[in-house]
């Protein structure tokens, strides 16, 4: 592969809202350093670039989110942000993106598209599997397939169909999110694997599909790339995009998709619970992070964040309890994925300070 003929396109505009309190509107999940010393977009944005180059490294953001990107990735070359001009899900930022990067190498270009804030644990195995994607992006699009290692309610699935060759394989069929007899069949099956979220293709196959399934998105692409000056059109046209994840917007909808299973300590840090899978636990399964002092506790993930004060843990077995310098969090680790529920409830009361 010619890596002057590909580009990543790391999509970076979440929230992560299952990740309150430590993450907000004004530091999302990317920006949290859960797998270790540096954030996620920071470690992201290092083994990307290892593979494919900084200059080819591309990072799509919101537009109130760039000030903080900038601080959490200061190797990333300015040209290289691209911002929207509105929030509107992954679908429309993968246009965007594909936009920046046409004009730089042609409709041709081979794009890597990669979640921001996911953790990996073997790098060198994640390069391969990028690396191999990409080859197969010139003929078809390509998605990484992760195999799974728990009966996980929380990811789409897909199914892994005929071989194209070695390593590589048709996607027989996207599926959402099973219940939990429908995930332990899955992975007695060995043939479903879980969505994450990549996906490799060239820029005129996006807008090719786009056409197709999103035309409504298809259009304001054609005309912010029309236009004598592209960012004043995004501005004006951009926010009227459709508000929907490439996945549903085109990805469900295409026939031929391949899938290279991918086994490289994939962790898409989706609720704090997932902080006991990638990081270093004591004796009685705990994990703890910041100013903390535990007596008798089992198979907990406590959490101060800097600014928060001392946080103290006796004799409970299986809580998360996070701590910032304005709000704490406890939840049963079992019901981690809930905590979308008191965002709700700030919001619902206007609580914005704490959004």
């Amino acid at each position: 592969m010619s890596k002057s003929q590909a580009f990543a396109l790391i999509l970076a505009g979440g929230g992560g809202t299952r990740l309150w309190p430590a993450s907000r509107r004004s530091r999302p999940k990317q920006l949290l350093a859960l797998g270790g010393a540096e954030s996620l977009i920071a470690a992201t944005f290092g083994r990307v670039s290892r593979v494919l180059g900084r200059e080819r490294t591309l990072v799509v953001t919101a537009a109130d989110q760039v000030a903080a990107i900038r601080r959490a990735l200061p190797e990333l070359p300015a040209e290289n942000l691209v911002a929207e001009p509105a929030a509107r899900n992954t679908g429309p930022a993968v246009g965007l993106g594909a936009l920046a990067a046409a004009h730089r190498a042609g409709d041709d270009v081979r794009l890597a598209v990669i979640p921001s804030d996911a953790f990996i644990a073997d790098e060198a195995e994640y390069g391969r599997v990028l690396t191999v994607a990409l080859e197969h992006a010139a003929e078809a699009i390509v998605t990484v397939g992760i195999k799974p290692t728990r009966p996980e309610t929380g990811y789409g699935y897909l199914q892994r169909g005929t071989p194209v060759r070695e390593g590589v394989y048709e996607v027989a069929r996207f599926v959402e999110k099973p219940d939990g007899a429908t995930a332990a069949r899955y992975l007695a099956a060995g043939d479903y694997l879980w969505n994450s979220g990549m996906f490799f293709f060239t820029a005129r196959r996006l807008l090719d599909e786009a056409a197709a399934h999103m035309p409504d998105l298809a259009a304001i692409l054609a005309e912010i790339r029309a236009s004598a000056d592209a960012a004043a059109t995004a501005n004006a046209r951009y926010p009227a995009a459709p508000n929907i994840s490439i996945d549903y917007g085109i990805m469900e909808k295409v026939s031929g998709i391949r899938v290279v299973p991918g086994d490289f300590g994939w962790n898409d840090v989706g609720s704090w619970s997932a902080l006991a899978d990638i990081r270093p636990q004591d004796g009685a399964g705990n994990v703890a992070i910041g100013d903390v002092v535990m007596s008798d506790v089992a198979g907990s993930v406590v959490v101060a964040e800097p600014g928060a004060p001392l946080v103290g843990v006796v004799g409970v077995d299986g809580l998360v309890v996070v701590a910032t310098k304005d709000a704490v969090l406890v939840v049963p680790k079992a019901r981690a994925q809930e905590v979308r529920a008191v965002v709700d409830a700030l919001a619902a009361s206007r609580r914005n300070e704490l959004l």
